[in-house]
């Protein structure tokens, strides 16, 4: 039996030894492979996501976000200060020190109200659709129909995302002593807000793309309004040398006729600004 153990712990430290000579392919072999090391790094400070999922209840692994091959390869999470992977209880920060800082702190516990699964909590998973949707969009040249669907998605699954994060930083702004997000009558947030109207904007945009995909409707348009124009920049050219002239004659004095001139010019003026064009003085 005492060879048999022998041969065993031998032929286990030869596996051992390819599985880390392979970078941690082989499994079983006891070395994490580079996936693994990406999806799964380790904890720069563990005993600060202990003490954080005392206070708050949530678990979660905290670890740094530097020069990961996963993330720099994904435009939405590349240059981001911080992330949350719900799927895997995951948090990363970039250049993590601890919650050294308040700021630090904020974004701690703000990045936890993405793994936290209450106060609708389910669009935890959905919260960075539209984003990624918008630089997957962005990738191709801006697709109007994805561009369209990537604004629906920021209004409806990201928004409501971070206004649930930000809730949950307001919840424990005083634990971490860190300014408190603000938060408004109907549960939004200025992060929110912010992915609300700019996914308004891609909707808009992708639509008149859709719908005018030449811009030949606002070529028209302009057409039509310039020729509409016209008589009244006319009017407005033939007017102005005689309105000059008389109001140097009576030295700038708002006489009751050049006051009604004064807004007969100015009417003409604003017709011209309301089709879309510049008056011409």
């Amino acid at each position: 039996m005492e060879i048999f153990n022998k041969l065993f712990q031998k032929a286990k430290s030869a596996y051992q030894k390819a599985d880390k000579a392979t970078g941690g392919w082989l499994p079983g072999g006891g070395t994490a492979s580079p996936v693994t090391k990406a999806v799964f790094p380790a904890q720069t400070f563990p005993g600060r996501s202990k003490e954080l999922e005392r206070q708050t209840g949530v678990k979660a692994r905290i670890t740094p976000l530097n020069n990961n091959s996963i993330s720099d390869k994904i435009p939405y999470l590349k240059d981001r200060e911080a992330y949350a992977n719900p799927f895997l209880n995951n948090v990363r920060m970039r250049n993590y020190e601890g919650g050294k800082n308040p700021r630090e702190r904020y974004v701690e516990h703000h990045e936890l109200g993405h793994i936290y699964g209450g106060d609708d909590g389910w669009t935890r998973f959905v919260g960075s659709s539209g984003r990624l949707l918008k630089d997957f969009s962005a990738a191709l040249g801006n697709v109007a129909p994805l561009d369209v669907g990537a604004g629906l998605a920021m209004q409806n699954f990201d928004a409501a995302e971070e206004d649930r994060a930000e809730r949950f930083a307001a919840k424990w702004a005083e634990a971490g002593n860190y300014p408190a997000p603000n938060i408004y009558e109907d549960k939004t947030s200025d992060y929110g807000n912010s992915l609300r109207r700019q996914g308004k904007e891609m909707v808009s945009s992708g639509v008149e793309r859709i719908t005018n995909p030449y811009g030949i409707r606002t070529k028209v348009e302009t057409f039509i309004n310039t020729q509409r124009a016209k008589p009244l920049q006319e009017e407005l050219t033939r007017s102005l040398p005689a309105y000059r002239q008389t109001l140097v004659k009576n030295n700038y004095q708002d006489t009751p006729e050049m006051l009604a001139e004064t807004k007969r010019l100015n009417d003409i003026a604003s017709q011209i600004e309301a089709l879309g064009l510049k008056p011409q003085y």
